[in-house]
């Protein structure tokens, strides 16, 4: 690796760090690291957390192994930096998989603490025209026999009684809404903010995802509607997504939905890597790398905007998008004693 400056390349982790760094009291993360130093000693490693940095012990190895930003809060679990025409993100998805647990606090700081950053970041467009923000569960995916991506709607987690993460866990095997992450992060869910609608008031430009164990890649999305026209990723209306979680996993080449998605624009489910590059003020271009396929290049596009160009909610009703197949019903059986005979839910085709 040959860097013409020492930080102009550095490394985002989307959550899931060695599998885990808590296993064997810690020499599973002690090992990782070590394999990493040469990397990591000469470049950023910037890391936020998934659900396998939940050691029980309050993220305990991911606070002490890491020194991420405190601009955020000192748990390293959101924060952000500027580096070069980019505005990096990191945030927390673990605060609403284990809300229950840590209580909704740590949801309201890190969303109010968001809103904050992200004003700040567009009246500083002149410096960091572009906003990319990086997080671990998705809010859209597609991938087969996945509680993250068979998400109910909050009326039917409701009339079941039952929080989002027990309700994935009893009914998804059967009764499945492919596309939606099923905690509602997107939207929120149980009094908690969602944290797409700040993305699209401040016009965040790129977001990646992980959690998923492949890689896709998305058609610019806003609440549930999709733009695939013409050069749909200059000017982008919506945020761009792409879900790169297939570098290395003891469960690979996750299978996707069999129904389609019509706003997934690629997937791919084998081992890989992605590499972002920022060109400039307007134009990033990214890849994706098969470590399959011997490290070619499997999959690539081109995010470009004008100079000064920020979507919009005024842009989006001026250049609508298409909606979401609309929903059927679909007649669910009984099943043990916590679902009546039926229940009519929309799943997503």
């Amino acid at each position: 690796m040959f860097l013409k400056k020492r930080y102009d390349f550095h490394v985002a982790m989307t959550g899931d760090i060695s599998y885990d760094l808590h296993t064997g009291d810690g020499k599973n993360g002690d090992e990782f690291m070590n394999q990493l130093e040469p990397l990591l000693s000469r470049i950023p490693y910037m890391v936020i957390a998934g659900n396998h940095e939940n050691d029980g012990r309050n993220f305990s190895n991911f606070q002490e192994r890491f020194w991420m930003p405190h601009n955020g809060y000192h748990d390293n679990q959101f924060y952000s930096f500027d580096l070069g025409p980019v505005h990096w993100v990191g945030l927390s998805t673990e605060y609403y998989g284990y809300y229950q647990s840590l209580g909704k606090g740590p949801v309201f700081t890190q969303y109010n603490w968001l809103k904050q950053d992200l004003a700040h970041a567009n009246s500083n467009r002149h410096h960091t025209p572009w906003i990319i923000s990086y997080l671990h569960r998705p809010f859209y995916c597609s991938a087969e026999y996945n509680d993250d991506c068979s998400g109910f709607d909050n009326s039917l987690i409701q009339l079941l009684g039952c929080n989002e993460e027990s309700a994935s866990n009893r009914i998804e095997s059967k009764y499945r809404v492919p596309g939606y992450s099923v905690y509602n992060i997107r939207v929120g869910h149980d009094d908690l903010p969602g944290l797409e609608y700040p993305f699209l008031q401040y016009g965040v430009d790129l977001g990646f995802w992980g959690h998923v164990h492949y890689y896709e890649r998305f058609y610019p999305v806003a609440n549930k509607k999709y733009w695939n026209s013409g050069n749909c990723y200059h000017n982008a209306p919506a945020p761009t997504y792409v879900i790169t979680g297939s570098a290395g996993c003891h469960t690979p080449n996750t299978p996707f939905d069999r129904t389609p998605v019509p706003f997934s624009a690629k997937r791919l489910n084998d081992y890989g890597y992605t590499i972002l590059t920022v060109a400039n003020r307007t134009h990033i271009h990214l890849q994706q790398l098969s470590v399959n396929k011997g490290e070619s290049v499997v999959d690539e596009f081109w995010l470009s905007k004008d100079e000064g160009f920020v979507a919009s909610d005024k842009l989006r009703a001026l250049t609508p998008g298409q909606d979401f197949p609309k929903p059927t019903l679909a007649k669910i059986p009984h099943n043990e004693n916590y679902m009546p005979d039926w229940i009519d839910i929309p799943p997503i085709q």
